[in-house]
């Protein structure tokens, strides 16, 4: 039996008896770009024994009290964040598993005010049988009520996901596409590549951080990869960086970006981007290795400067004496 198939096993055991939430994890799902925050939370339900399995970091975090983290909070009932907190306090305001939230028409409040009329009637109609299941016994299953200030629902819950059944399925890239994403129970849910990638650096977990880097590589292409190095998450990450300026250099020459460059250029010399002279010292380091290896190290570079501008050699000059040779004497 393999190691994944035996946690699956225990977990399902645990079920059983009622002892597989340990923890209960609570994630804003809603971008609000009217009120500059994220909203809606929603919870995921964990096991701590299927987390510390694969993972350093939840084995750290879940045995602290209080937690490492300070993105994370511990709650009881309520919380003050509970409502929503802003786009800075989230800390990455494009968050690509963040759903948008919708425009709400009169029509749809219209509908709310009905709805909230049915949910208030079934309440009333459903108290007595509450009432009566509640005097029976009952087991109160314990668990910790965790909030997590930095990341998306979508996002955490295909981390979980992916320490359970070591599968991960990864999303489209919002430069690449706007299509709706579909998710079913039988399979991983999808998410971010840029936002796991993200998640997975934080919590240091090299494979999952490698396997988003690829997903992210193999999206990129002359259409997206000038609006993906603009990106904020660039700015944060020198291998995210280094790998688009790698596709970048690869497209250099294709009609898409041969039109668009000049406009990243006019950014960076605007100030319009922060890690707009990384870029181009990235671009530069590429060129130099294509065209000119001989030169592409410091060391060879600095070598060749020397000998154009009369400075000093880097190695000294060694001077071997030898002995005259005798004078070679002839007879007449």
């Amino acid at each position: 039996m393999s190691g994944n198939q035996a946690r699956i096993n225990t977990l399902l055991r645990k079920s059983i008896i009622g002892e597989l939430i340990d923890t209960q994890f609570y994630l804003f799902s809603v971008r609000s770009k009217r009120e500059g925050n994220v909203t809606n939370l929603q919870a995921l339900f964990a096991n701590d024994e299927a987390l510390t399995t694969g993972s350093e970091y939840f084995s750290s975090l879940l045995s602290d009290n209080p937690f490492n983290d300070s993105t994370m909070v511990e709650f009881q009932d309520y919380h003050t964040c509970e409502g929503g907190i802003s786009l800075d306090e989230y800390g990455y305001a494009s968050d690509s598993d963040l759903d948008e939230e919708e425009e709400e028409t009169d029509e749809d409040v219209q509908d709310n005010e009905r709805c909230a009329g049915v949910s208030a009637e079934r309440v009333s109609r459903t108290a007595s049988i509450k009432d009566f299941t509640t005097k029976g016994a009952q087991r109160i299953i314990p668990s910790r009520r965790v909030l997590v200030m930095d990341t998306a629902f979508n996002t955490w819950r295909a981390l979980l996901d992916y320490l359970y059944t070591d599968e991960i399925v990864f999303a489209p890239l919002r430069s690449q596409s706007k299509s709706a994403r579909h998710h079913s129970l039988g399979r991983a849910p999808p998410c971010s590549p840029k936002s796991m990638y993200r998640l997975a650096c934080k919590i240091k977990h090299d494979k999952l951080q490698a396997k988003a880097l690829a997903a992210m590589r193999s999206s990129l292409s002359e259409h997206n990869v000038l609006q993906e190095l603009s990106s904020s998450l660039t700015s944060r990450f020198p291998a995210i960086l280094e790998m688009e300026v790698e596709i970048l250099f690869q497209n250099i020459v294709t009609p898409t970006v041969t039109k668009d460059f000049p406009m990243l250029i006019q950014r960076i010399a605007s100030a319009g981007l922060p890690h707009g002279a990384d870029i181009l010292t990235k671009l530069h380091e590429i060129m130099l290795k294509q065209h000119y290896p001989t030169i592409s190290s410091p060391e060879v570079a600095l070598a060749s400067e020397n000998k154009c501008n009369g400075s000093p050699l880097s190695s000294p000059f060694k001077f071997k004496w030898e002995e005259p040779q005798k004078p070679v004497s002839v007879s007449f």
